[in-house]
Parts: structure tokens; sequence; C-alpha cells
């Protein structure tokens, strides 16, 4: 059978080369893990058959769809700051010239039957340990069945005597209800509404996320009037239930401040006066301002003390406070105004932790957990390092930026780089992941037809192909993709190495630098993390 397999962290494509299907493939994970496996193989049939034998271990199939590339990313430098280009050739940090096809996307199936397309049937399966399986090396079969051809691929499996625990490390992808009501159809308060609202919760949990954001301010129209302020936060609590009950520990919210609106309606993103999001025509230091943010917190909080949430929030004033800025006074001016409405959160939620995306310290009096960019961290890594030696908690993110040769999650950027972002978590001691696109669909009316999002903030060209999303609108619910496989998959490295820096930190800074030594400098040939990943497991069996 003319075909393609990978057990690696690796992008296929509608056009891979096939050659002959082999015999065998070899995984390693950790009990409590899973491993996967991309097929690709011919058929001229309308449909194959995908069978797996593998006794003590659950299994999981997916149909791969292609999804289409249109751009390539920019390098922040040589295109004048563009974030999307359409290059002369391909970019040396780009896994393929634009435009192209590539399998991203993952249809669950509920059958062996693997449909094809144009002559080619293309697969994920995913197995995971049974709880009480021995460790130890482990046989499936996966056989597959195309047109009257028959091939049965051997997958070794070793599963190695220890488990990550997920709480060790943390992560958040953004989820917008406004894109999944525009996605799926359903209406807020509908039955059907919170039926897709809990597979969302349940895909985010499939990969370890604990963590679920919900604005305070997304579709605040109906919350609030003019003075005397009211606010009304009821509408927020069976989704609230719903993460919970479906296993997350933490409710990230807030919100309260933002950078205004431009008369054509954009946001003013260079703004030296910071608004209300309740009501953006009003500055925070203002007298309006400040009754505006006490009345809103003040009911925040009764509505969280009635639910008994109080200490399960992570709480963000504003985000990215201070990137975009004319000049240092402004951004002085920004700082003053964060500040005052960080009071006021502090003083309705005593206890709460603060947390948001930033690029620099600038703003570290004000903030409990920094989220610095991976660029800003790397470039201010003395002054964020010099933070966690005294203790604090730092985490990264990543969004349209960094490009290039940085790391990030994008469609044109090898597949293993979203993977590798948690080893340098890791290197670095940051305890946290964030990402804006979970399913930030606004801008992208379909992402199986264009997978770049507008970009609304009026600065640059396109956001990235897959920067604002991470899974795709399914039928009642997400479908994951690759890339949230391969940030499923860092999680849990994170994790494990996590266990291994309190054994033995020598060790786990010697296997670590074996594949990243910066977010912009690192080893992503997939064959190389597959074998570091291994002698992870094998330390922490030792």
């Amino acid at each position: 059978m003319k075909g393609f397999a990978s057990a690696r962290c690796e992008f296929l494509f509608p056009d891979t080369a096939l050659g002959s299907m082999p015999e065998s493939l070899f995984a390693a994970c950790a009990k409590n893990g899973r491993v996967g496996v991309q097929l690709l193989f011919a058929c001229s049939a309308p449909c194959a058959s995908l069978e797996i034998s593998a006794d003590g271990f659950r299994a999981e199939r997916f149909q791969l769809l292609s999804v289409p590339v249109e751009y390539n990313t920019g390098d922040g430098v040589n295109q004048g700051g563009a974030m999307v280009i359409l290059p002369d050739e391909k970019p040396d940090y780009a896994v393929r010239q634009a435009p192209f096809a590539v399998y991203d996307c993952l249809r669950p199936l509920e059958s062996s039957d693997l449909p094809a397309e144009d002559g080619r049937c293309a697969a994920y399966l995913t197995l995971a340990p049974e709880e009480g399986l021995l460790p130890g090396r482990h046989i499936a079969e996966i056989a597959l069945t195309a047109g009257g051809e028959r091939h049965v691929l051997r997958l070794e499996i070793a599963v190695y005597p220890v488990a990550f625990d997920e709480n060790r490390f943390k992560q958040t992808n953004w989820f917008s209800i406004c894109a999944m009501e525009q996605m799926h159809g359903v209406r807020r308060g509908t039955p059907e509404f919170y039926a897709v609202v809990r597979a969302y919760a349940r895909s985010m949990r499939s990969v370890h996320q604990k963590v679920f954001l919900l604005w305070m301010h997304e579709d605040l129209s109906e919350r609030r009037t003019k003075q005397p302020w009211t606010f009304d936060f009821e509408d927020m609590k069976p989704i609230i239930e719903i993460f919970f009950e479906e296993g997350f520990d933490t409710f990230e919210t807030g919100g309260i401040i933002c950078r205004g609106y431009r008369a054509d309606g954009s946001p003013d993103m260079y703004t030296d006066d910071f608004k209300c999001a309740a009501d953006p025509t009003v500055s925070v230091d203002s007298p309006e301002g400040y009754a505006l943010l006490s009345c809103e917190m003040r009911a925040f909080a009764g509505f969280l003390r009635e639910n008994g949430w109080m200490d399960r929030v992570l709480f963000h004033v504003m985000d990215e406070p201070d990137v975009h800025y004319k000049s240092d006074a402004d951004l002085q001016k920004r700082r003053l105004q964060f500040f005052a409405a960080a009071n006021i959160v502090r003083r309705h939620l005593p206890g709460v932790r603060i947390i948001e995306a930033v690029k620099t310290t600038t703003f570290k009096s004000a903030i409990d957990i920094m989220v610095p960019i991976t660029d800003g961290y790397q470039h201010n890594k003395a002054e964020f390092d010099a933070c966690i030696a005294a203790g604090e908690e730092i985490w990264t993110y990543v969004c349209c930026a960094p490009t290039g040769k940085w790391l990030n999650r994008f469609l044109d950027q090898p597949l293993i780089h979203g993977r590798l972002l948690f080893w340098g978590c890791a290197a670095n001691r940051l305890r946290g992941y964030l990402h804006w696109g979970y399913n930030q669909f606004g801008g992208v009316p379909d992402p199986f037809k264009a997978t770049s999002a507008r970009n609304w903030t009026g600065i640059g060209t396109n956001f990235p192909c897959g920067d604002a999303f991470i899974v795709y609108p399914g039928d009642g619910g997400p479908w994951p993709s690759m890339r949230l496989e391969a940030e499923r998959a860092g999680a849990e490295d994170a994790a494990l190495l996590d266990a291994l820096l309190a054994l033995d930190p020598a060790a786990h800074d010697a296997l670590i630098a074996r594949v990243f030594r910066g977010f912009d400098d690192y080893d992503d040939a997939p064959e190389a993390l597959e074998s570091v990943h291994e002698e992870l497991l094998r330390l922490l069996s030792m």
C-alpha cells in the first residue's frame, strides 16, 4: 500500500509524497499520557476502513482535514513589520511557501469508516493507556483497508511508569462566547447554547487546561445602564458552573478598562488615556470613571461571594497595557491609570490575583502574575528573572507576535514549534502559558476556507494564519487540531519537566538544552524531540 505514517510532531500535507507504507512505528508515553499517529495513504474507493487492535488502550479516531494557508508570516523586520506576506520564495523559518494547504483540523470519527478525498485518506489516531495497564512495551495493530488493499501497521508503545501532574503547569487559551454563538448558530440561554458551551469546556480540559476565560465586558450592553450605574452578572453564572463541573479550577475574568475607540470604530491602540470598558467614553481617572469602576466591582464582588467563587478568580485589569504607545510620558500616564483601576479591584476583591499580558516589568507593582510575550521576556530576561528569583510567578504568551524564527503556533510554522514553546517555559522557570486565540473566529467567517483573521486593531496587516484559533467549528462543538495536540503534548512535557526539576535541576537543564536554548534558538527536528522526550520519561523512571 502506498502511504505515509508518522508518530512524530510534524505536519502532513495533501501532496505529501507517498512511498511504501511502513510496517512498524514506535512511540513512548507516560502512563497517563497518550500517543498520536498520522496516516496518509492512497485509496481508490470512496471510503477506507481504519481498525485498531490495542488491548489496554483507549483509542480515538479522526479524519485529517486540510485547511488553506493563504499567507506566510512575516519576520517582523524585512517586511517592515507586516504580519502576513506572499513571498517570492519560502522563508527559511516557514514550513512551506504560501499559499498551500495543510492537514490541521481533526474531525472525530464515530466508526472505522474513513472517507477518501482526491484519491487519498488522511487520519489521526490517539492511544491512551487505560488505568492499571502495566508499564512496558505494548503492541497495537492498525489495520487499513482501501480499495481492495489491506495493510497492518504495527505500533510499539513504550509505557513508562511515570505520570504527569497537570497542576504543575498552568495554561489558558482564551474562549469567546460571541464567536461560539456566531459559528454554531446557537442563542444565548437556550439548551443548545449550553450544550455547545459544555463541548468547548470538555475540549479545553482534554488538553489539561484548568483555567477558563469569560470576560466581564463581553456583551455588557445588557448588564449596565447609565447613572445611577447598575450591573447584573447573572447570565455568566450557568456558563461558569459548566466549566467548574467539567473540572476547571480557576475562573479568569476582568478587563474592566480599555484603550477606547477612534472615530471610525477601531481601537485607539496608541491612546494615552485609558477608558472604562463598561463605557469607553469615560476616562479611568475621571470622577465618573472612579464611580463607574467602583460600582462595577462592588456588584461583581457580590456576585462572586453569593456563589462562593471569590477564591477561584484570576483577574485582568487590561490586556497589554505597556504595548503600543507613543512616548514615555504616555506610558507613565497609562501606568497611573492602571494602578488606580487595580486599586479599586483589590479593594473589592481582597486577595485576588491580578494577571496581565505585558512586554516589560513596568507594571509589576500592580500585577501578581506577569505574562510577558516570549520575545519581551527574552529581551528583558534579567528583570523578569529577578522577579522569579524573588518568588514571583511569571507565565509567558505568544499571539500575532513574535514572528519569523521565534517559536509560535502559526499554520506556516513547523508543527513542533507549538510544542517546543513549553520546553522554553520549563527552561526559564515560567509557570504558565497564555494565548488569546482558542476560538476567536471574529474576522474569520469560515476557517475551512481562510485561516488568516482580519486585523481589527488598525495596526499592520491581517493576523497570521491560525493565530486566532486552535480549534475548528464542528458539529455541536469544536473539532480539535494538530496544533492543539502539539500544545497538549507540550503541556504534558512541561509538567514532567517540572517533576524532573524538583529531583535533579542539573539533569533538567542539560536535557532541555539539547533541543532549546532560546525562544529563537532551538532544534526543531521532530526526531530530536522524540528522543529527548523518551529520555525525560526514563530519567523520571529511575
